[in-house]
């Protein structure tokens, strides 16, 4: 089982179920959120790849948060009660506020399991883990850029704290992400994000990423959410090259609806399951 963990923007609340399409919306139990980028946009993605391949259709913990922490600390409070019962073979984490306090419980609770399930965090969920030194525990951390300085720098406690000399234009990100590696405040595979895709394993360089170009999608919001669960699918059935997989398909989907700036994320996630059939059957 997938089990995606994130905060939407909605009313205080915990909202738990399976995730399903319908149209421009996620549909999670008797709750519907608005694709739009965050962590709606993630789930939809993992649940668009689950449906292509007929597995079963992520379980997502999700918590309404209006700023104020609330959502996530309902959302963890559940997390934490019942991961055991959820039997995970993934946990993805996301949006969130990274309350330093449910962090080690989390970390107990997977320690406490018959099986480590694999582990992917994005956004909040790598700042929590960064901040409480337990970011080499999971498999997989997707930054984009700005994020990587966040991971360089040692003693930041969040992305807007990076210690100016790193924000140098003329670092490399090879420097950055020897930085991550050395400090262990990245995970054991790292997906960057951006006008250049790349993967790091243990501080090496396993893929890079460049073309297509396509600008637009720099502009669009929600196209790293994308990259996210796609991965998180895909890493979950064992796909040889998961994470390079997702990179190529977030491209291709860029290309194939030929998108521009004012392309919203729902528009880019509902033609995942055709750009699958396409990539699966090796058609450009």
């Amino acid at each position: 089982m997938i089990v995606l963990v994130g905060t939407v923007p909605y009313k205080t609340g915990l909202y738990v179920g399976r995730a399903a399409i319908d149209g421009s919306f996620l549909n999670v139990g008797q709750n519907s959120f608005p694709i739009e980028r965050g962590t709606a946009a993630m789930a939809a993605s993992c649940a668009q790849v689950c449906s292509f391949y007929n597995l079963e259709m992520p379980l997502c913990i999700f918590g309404g948060d209006v700023a104020d922490g609330k959502g996530t600390d309902l959302m963890f409070q559940e997390l934490n009660s019942n991961i055991g019962d959820y039997d995970p073979d993934l946990i993805t984490l996301h949006y969130m506020f990274p309350k330093i306090k449910y962090g080690e419980p989390f970390i107990h609770k997977i320690e406490s399991l018959a099986k480590k399930p694999q582990l992917i965090a994005d956004a909040g969920g790598m700042y929590l883990m960064k901040t409480i030194s337990k970011s080499y525990f999971f498999d997989v951390f997707t930054p984009d850029q700005g994020e990587l300085y966040f991971l360089a720098d040692e003693f930041a406690p969040h992305p807007l704290y990076v210690r100016s000399d790193l924000l140098n234009e003329n670092i490399s990100v090879e420097s950055l992400i020897s930085s991550a590696y050395k400090n262990k405040n990245t995970a054991k595979t790292t997906v960057i994000k951006g006008a250049v895709d790349s993967i790091y394993t243990d501080s090496i360089k396993i893929k890079e990423l460049r073309q297509p170009n396509i600008p637009a999608m720099e502009a669009i919001g929600g196209t790293g959410d994308t990259i996210t669960g796609m991965l998180s699918a895909l890493r979950c059935m064992n796909t040889q090259g998961a994470d390079y997989k997702a990179l190529v398909l977030n491209r291709f989907i860029g290309e194939l609806i030929k998108c521009n700036p004012a392309t919203q994320i729902s528009e880019f996630i509902k033609a995942i399951p055709k750009a699958l059939g396409k990539y699966e059957k090796n058609i450009p």
